[in-house]
C-alpha cells in the first residue's frame, strides 16, 4: 500500500490545539474533493477554538462495514501516522464509529488518538441512563464487546441497523431519513433515553442529528463532536497538568496514606 495522505488545511493559527480529524478511506476519489472541504468546514464550526485539518488516504477499505474492513485500516494508515506529531499536530479523530486500530496509531504517531465511537457512547451515558446505537447495514461486529470493554454495559440497550449502506448514506441520506427514525423509536420502545449514531455519515448529513432529535424527542448524540471534545478536553489536562503539580502544596493532608 502506498502511503501518501491528503490532507486538506486552512494554516494553523498560533496558540489553538491542532486537531487532525483523519478519514479511514480515500473519500476524496469515492466523493470528490468538494465533500472532504464540506466536511471540513463542519468540523471547523463544530470546534471553533481549534485548528482543524481534515485528511484522507489512499488505501484503504472503501467504508468500514466489516472486521476485514476495519484491519485494512492500520496498514493504510502506519506511515501517515508516524508523521502526525512532526506536522505539529496535538491529536488526531479517527474517523469511524467503529475505532479502528485506536491503540495501533497512538502507539505509532506518539500523539493522543481519539475514537469518536468510545467518546459519543461515553456522552451518551452523561446525558441518560440507557442508550442506543444506530448503525449504517452491514457493519462490524463486535459492538457490544467493545462497550464491555467501556465498562459501560449495563447502560447498553440496543444496536439497531438502519436500511442503508455507508455509501447510500453519504449519497443520499434524506431519502433514508423515515427509516432512521423508524428505527431509532424501536430503541425507545426497548427503553433507551439517548441514542447515539453508529455512523459517521449520518454525523456528516446536514441536519439529520437534529431532525432526528426533534422527531423522536430525545438526545441524539453526533460522535464526531464528541470525538473533537474529547481531543480538546484532552490536551487541555495535558497543557495544564505541569502548572497544577507546581503550585500543589505539600500539606500533611496530602501526604498521607489514603488512596
Amino acid at each position: 500500500m502506498t502511503s501518501h495522505n491528503q490532507e486538506t488545511h486552512t494554516g494553523g493559527q498560533s496558540g489553538k490545539v491542532r486537531i487532525l480529524y483523519q478519514l479511514v478511506s480515500p473519500l476524496h476519489r469515492s466523493a470528490g474533493q468538494g465533500e472532504i472541504d464540506r466536511r471540513l468546514q463542519m468540523l471547523k464550526a463544530w470546534a471553533p477554538e481549534s485548528d482543524i485539518d481534515i485528511a484522507s488516504p489512499e488505501d484503504g477499505p472503501a467504508a468500514v462495514e466489516s472486521a476485514s474492513d476495519a484491519a485494512m485500516v492500520f496498514p493504510s494508515l502506519r506511515k501517515a501516522a508516524q508523521g502526525w506529531q512532526d506536522r505539529g499536530y496535538d491529536a488526531v479523530v479517527i474517523g469511524c464509529f467503529s475505532d479502528p486500530a485506536i491503540g495501533a496509531l497512538k502507539e505509532t504517531s506518539g500523539i493522543q488518538v481519539i475514537g469518536p465511537g468510545e467518546a459519543g457512547m461515553l456522552a451518551a451515558v452523561q446525558l441518560g441512563e440507557r442508550f442506543s446505537v444506530l448503525s449504517s447495514t452491514p457493519t462490524p461486529p463486535g459492538l457490544r464487546r467493545r462497550i464491555r470493554g467501556i465498562g459501560i454495559e449495563p447502560m447498553f440497550v440496543s444496536e439497531r441497523l438502519v436500511s442503508a449502506s455507508v455509501a447510500q448514506l453519504v449519497g443520499d441520506p434524506e431519502r433514508h431519513m423515515p427509516g432512521i427514525i423508524d428505527q431509532a423509536r424501536l430503541c425507545i420502545d426497548a427503553g433507551a433515553d439517548v441514542i447515539v449514531l453508529g455512523c459517521l455519515a449520518m454525523s456528516f448529513a446536514p441536519g439529520i442529528p437534529e431532525a432526528l432529535s426533534d422527531a423522536i424527542g430525545i438526545p441524539v448524540i453526533n460522535p464526531v463532536i464528541a470525538g473533537l471534545k474529547a481531543a480538546e478536553t484532552i490536551m487541555l489536562h495535558q497543557a495544564r497538568r505541569p502548572a497544577e503539580k507546581v503550585q500543589e502544596p505539600k500539606t500533611a493532608f496530602c501526604e498521607g496514606s489514603e488512596e
